[in-house]
């Protein structure tokens, strides 16, 4: 990067962090407490999303494991035709006979089920059943419900109407008075209302009228119980009055359910179920209707659909048991959404990754579901799903898109930035690995590729040439050697006059020979663009003909942010730099144009060619350097006269300098771009023809830089 060219402030990709992290928690925050606010508001759709949850609640659950204390008598369709199916049993037995008459039924069948019941140690009966209609058998129903034994609760029913004026009215339909007057006056309304969406989750235990007409109620007006409800109190006189939800012990069927006639046939009461009446030992036993047909009494619950009279029994067990299950309070209900809301902002700061925010965010929703779901199933507790989980997933994901988009433009505003020095690939890895970056910039070992590209002979044009003219012609030079550069993914550190330095591996790193791979080909292509400026520039005064010189090595460097605290340049130090430098001035003396060190070489034998030019002591250094000069890529075609120019070289590293001069000098004729190179050699080897050099060993020694 021209990092040196980025000043005052000290070089940073960032804003302020602070300045960041301020606007994100100021925004993160202002998500939050709208989404809570807005959810605070009492929706339709809440409550009916909220109502589904807790249906998935309760089939999560699944059923009660504990064994119910409650069984149900019900008249089926089965009862209707029993007498015709059953003629024998139902000639000896008069209520089998008496159901097949049409409904309501003579009261001499409830009386026999009553003794039966009573007989078999009941201990609480309820009828779900309106006994209103005067009907044949009135008074042995009378008697029998005066009788001592379990008590039996009657069922009344609130029913709706309109007057003529089109106002609302309520009348009680309730048992005949004689049944009131026998049984103690226990009875309960039979009444139940689903919630908006028709499923039926509450449990009623005392109503007024007016609650149902929806006007004030009378101070100190009476409140009737509900079905449920009375027969807790008459199974226990003390039982609270609770509200809330029904404690489904599971689907239809649940509770032990047999059809009314099953109490009057020999072979079924005498069989291993009921066993004489074994099974109604201790048990409420409720009597009600269980065909759909004839009374359509079926409810939707969170279990699926289940008739009547068992959801009544399943309401007196929740009433006899724990308890309904309880929602939280308004208030309470508030607190959660804001006590998440205030949390998923938080989760802005959590990490700077998206996927652990992402994650977090997704934690909190399993971990409230969980807990909902594990306080429902031990506690009877009903925490709200929806509202708060609305509110986190608003804060946490608004958190998280705040982020997002602050980080995307981040990345955007540095590619940006970057885009002018690095290509577009680089500028993209340091976006979006900021970290690794950032501890780059802070200093860092690595191992890189240096290439150093300078332009020979341009210094008298500088001195003669118009500012305008020079400066054009420079930057249509920069702009073509420094593509080269972007192209393979190189970061163009600085312009040193008109030099470029440029390296693989400060800011990221593909693997040593593959750094080295891209730098070589970007010394080629910077070569081959040269050459295309200069015969673009033919004929032109305004335009003087460049020859750019190139030095590539391979080694460790410091990588880091160094500088004055106003003026900071991201750089490399080390040797390598330096071996760089003066590979590129070396092509001077040697006629070449591309000159990389025997690292270099060796890191890509197997896939590029060169040519040997021998070991060579470099000016200010103690060991010789092996040098090379790239001919392309091994799947290309070798040069023709490679084989003369290495037995040329061979010649000379064997001391055989005149033969060496010979070839050379042929070999300049017919080496293209590689003519000044062997020219040199072929005038250095006749030199040294003439006055061997002492001592050679085949090292090359360069006087300057």
């Amino acid at each position: 990067m021209a990092l040196a060219l980025m000043t005052n402030p000290p070089f940073s990709l960032r804003p302020s962090a602070i300045t960041r992290h301020q606007r994100l928690a100021w925004l993160a925050l202002a998500i939050a407490l709208l989404g809570a606010a807005t959810l605070s508001l009492q929706w339709e759709w809440l409550d009916t999303a909220e109502q589904i949850t807790l249906d998935l609640r309760y089939q999560v659950r699944g059923a009660a494991r504990t064994e119910a204390n409650s069984v149900i008598v019900g008249v089926a369709d089965s009862s209707f035709t029993i007498a015709e199916r059953a003629p024998v049993e139902a000639a000896r037995e008069p209520a089998l006979a008496a159901m097949a008459a049409p409904w309501p039924w003579d009261r001499q069948i409830f009386v026999q089920l009553v003794r039966r019941l009573r007989a078999s140690g009941a201990r609480l009966i309820v009828f779900d059943i309106v006994l209103a209609a005067e009907t044949a058998g009135d008074a042995d129903m009378a008697r029998v419900l005066a009788e001592p034994g379990a008590p039996v609760v009657l069922a009344s029913w609130w029913q709706e109407g309109h007057t003529a004026m089109g106002e609302g009215t309520v009348t009680l339909v309730e048992p005949r008075e004689v049944f009131l007057a026998a049984n103690g006056g226990r009875t309960g309304y039979a009444n139940v209302w689903p919630d908006d969406d028709g499923v039926l989750r509450r449990l009623n235990t005392l109503l007024q009228p007016g609650e149902l007409l929806g006007g004030d109620l009378p101070v100190g007006g009476s409140r009737l119980p509900s079905l449920a409800f009375a027969g807790a109190l008459a199974a226990q006189p003390q039982a609270p009055e609770r509200s809330g939800y029904i404690d489904f012990r599971g689907p239809a069927g649940t509770i032990p359910t047999l059809p009314i006639e099953d109490i009057f046939l020999p072979d079924r009461w005498n069989g291993p179920w009921l066993q004489s009446g074994r099974l109604f030992r201790d048990c409420i036993v409720w009597v009600g209707p269980l065909s759909e047909i004839r009374f359509k009494d079926y409810h939707v619950t969170p279990f699926g659909r289940m008739p009547g009279v068992e959801a009544q029994a399943q309401a007196l067990e929740t009433l006899l048991g724990n308890g309904p299950l309880q929602p939280l309070g308004r208030a309470a209900g508030l607190a959660c959404v804001w006590v998440l809301a205030l949390s998923g902002a938080l989760t802005t700061f959590v990490s700077r990754q998206i996927s652990r925010q992402l994650a977090v965010v997704a934690g909190g929703v399993l971990g409230w579901g969980g807990l909902s779901l594990g306080l429902f199933s031990t506690t009877g507790l009903v925490l709200p799903v929806i509202a708060p989980l609305a509110a986190w997933l608003v804060a946490a994901g608004g958190g998280v898109g705040v982020r997002f988009i602050a980080e995307q433009r981040e990345r955007r505003r540095i590619r940006g930035v970057l885009a002018r020095y690095v290509s577009e690939e680089v500028a993209q890895v340091i976006a979006d690995q900021p970290e690794a970056f950032s501890q780059a910039l802070r200093g860092e070992r690595r191992a890189v590729t240096v290439l150093f590209a300078d332009l020979r002979g341009f210094t008298g044009w500088v001195e003669t040439a118009q500012p305008e003219a020079l400066v054009a012609q420079l930057n249509e030079y920069f702009k073509a050697v420094v593509d080269c550069v972007l192209a393979q993914g190189g970061t163009l550190q600085k312009f040193i006059g008109d030099a470029v330095l440029a390296v693989w591996g400060d800011t990221r790193t593909a693997g040593p020979a593959t750094d080295t791979g891209r730098a070589v080909d970007a010394a080629l292509a910077m070569q081959a663009a040269v050459a295309r400026l200069n015969q673009a520039w033919i004929g032109r005064e305004d335009r003087a003909p460049m020859h750019i010189g190139i030095g590539l090595h391979h080694g460790f460097a410091m990588v880091g942010n160094v500088g004055h605290p106003q003026r900071m340049e991201f750089t490399v130090l080390g040797d390598v730099v330096n071996v760089a430098s003066r590979l590129e001035s070396a092509n001077r003396q040697l006629g070449t144009g591309i000159l990389v060190s025997a690292t270099v070489r060796d890191l890509l034998a197997p896939t590029h060619r060169f040519l040997p030019l021998g070991p060579t002591l470099l000016k200010g250094k103690r060991e010789a350097v092996g040098l090379f000069t790239p001919l392309g890529l091994l799947t290309a075609p070798a040069p023709a006269w490679l084989p003369r120019a290495e037995a040329a070289q061979a010649q000379w590293f064997a001391g055989n300098f005149a033969a060496a001069a010979d070839s050379c000098a042929e070999l300049a004729a017919i080496a293209g771009p590689y003519a000044d190179f062997f020219c040199e050699r072929a005038a250095v080897a006749r030199s040294y023809a003439q006055h061997p050099p002492a001592g050679w060993t085949g090292t090359y020694r360069l006087d300057t830089k």
